[in-house]
């Protein structure tokens, strides 16, 4: 296994020009330290002063750490790795390069990390890289499968792949935003004949990112070059039932998924008493980028990807082998 980071350094002259290919990599992929000779050094995360020299993480190459989600303070003790891991690599979809963003899940229903375990809830989302904007074009979890997000540009004989947008590269501080226009396939050749609309918002700001070590529990702070993506479930914010608001943070990749819902559009009952019992579980520190985008929106769930694992020296961790080996 020592072997295997000793090997990657040598090749990582070969593997990473081939997936440098969007402006918006560094905010998509976590990234690994390297020592003075190049090598990957097991353990070491961005956050840590020593990190100097850094390379995209590849899906398939040893993992000096992974991610995982924060535990509920009631859990902390008896899970101390939360309950899901996700990984932010450079992997393929359908032999294009792209983001790889995992759902490992490893707590109850007999689940494991670092196991793909189908129909409970393993999975991710892909983000094909390309010059332009970034968009998610696959998804898959427990209850719905691999879904595609599609846009029109499918009945004009492309892939369709431009439905849900995340951002443009070089985003300001101040919001950019854009109503794009996708619905959900089975598969990516099944081209939908109607879509929906739904306003897309980005902009870039440092955020202040509250980190825990699993092993130990300490906590901490680090300040982060991030982009913020907002996809609301409609138009306008006015009209929009719910909003999917994801953190991208430099050489982390996706640090924070949050699901707000409208209070004068939602369709889901007792809104009020399940997000002040989602608050009171304290899974998602609080973020100063974490606000309603307006009057009578309530945060119904969130996760927050910086609970890390470090790998040790001779015990590399892994990614999630994910996409399906046909997808990738």
């Amino acid at each position: 296994m020592i072997r295997g980071f000793l090997l990657f350094g040598i090749l990582l002259g070969l593997v990473a020009p081939a997936a440098a290919q969007s402006p918006l990599e560094p905010w998509l992929v976590q990234s690994a330290c390297l020592d003075a000779a190049g090598r990957v050094v097991p353990g070491r995360l961005p956050i840590d002063t020593a990190c100097r020299r850094r390379v995209p993480q590849q899906q398939y190459d040893p993992m000096p750490y992974r991610r995982h989600d924060w535990p509920a303070v009631e859990h902390a003790s008896g899970l101390p790795q939360g309950y899901q891991a996700s990984d932010a690599v450079l992997g393929t979809l359908m032999g294009r390069p792209a983001a790889i963003h995992t759902f490992d899940f490893g707590a109850g229903e007999g689940r494991r990390f670092g196991t793909f375990d189908r129909g409970r809830g393993d999975g991710g989302q892909v983000v094909p890289l390309a010059p332009g904007p970034a968009f998610i074009a696959m998804t898959e979890d427990g209850g719905g499968g691999v879904q595609w997000f599609l846009s029109p540009e499918c009945r004009q004989g492309g892939l369709g792949w431009q439905g849900w947008l995340v951002a443009a590269p070089q985003p300001g501080q101040g919001w950019s935003e854009r109503v794009v226009r996708l619905r959900i396939a089975p598969t990516a050749a099944a081209c939908p004949t109607r879509f929906d609309e739904s306003l897309t918002r980005w902009r870039r700001t440092a955020v202040d990112l509250p980190w825990r070590e699993a092993a130990t529990g300490r906590q901490g702070s680090a300040r982060f070059d991030a982009i913020v993506s907002e996809h609301f479930g409609g138009g306008a914010i006015a009209t929009a039932d719910h909003l999917e608001r994801f953190v991208l943070a430099r050489d982390l990749g996706m640090v924070r998924w949050e699901r707000w819902e409208n209070t004068a559009r939602s369709r889901r009952a007792n809104l009020a008493r399940d997000a002040a019992a989602f608050a009171r579980q304290q899974r998602c520190p609080p973020l100063a980028v974490s606000e309603a985008p307006a009057e009578g929106w309530l945060m119904m769930d969130c996760r927050t990807w910086t609970n890390f694992v470090r790998a040790t020296p001779g015990r590399p961790l892994a990614a999630l082998a994910w996409p399906p080996p046909e997808l990738r």
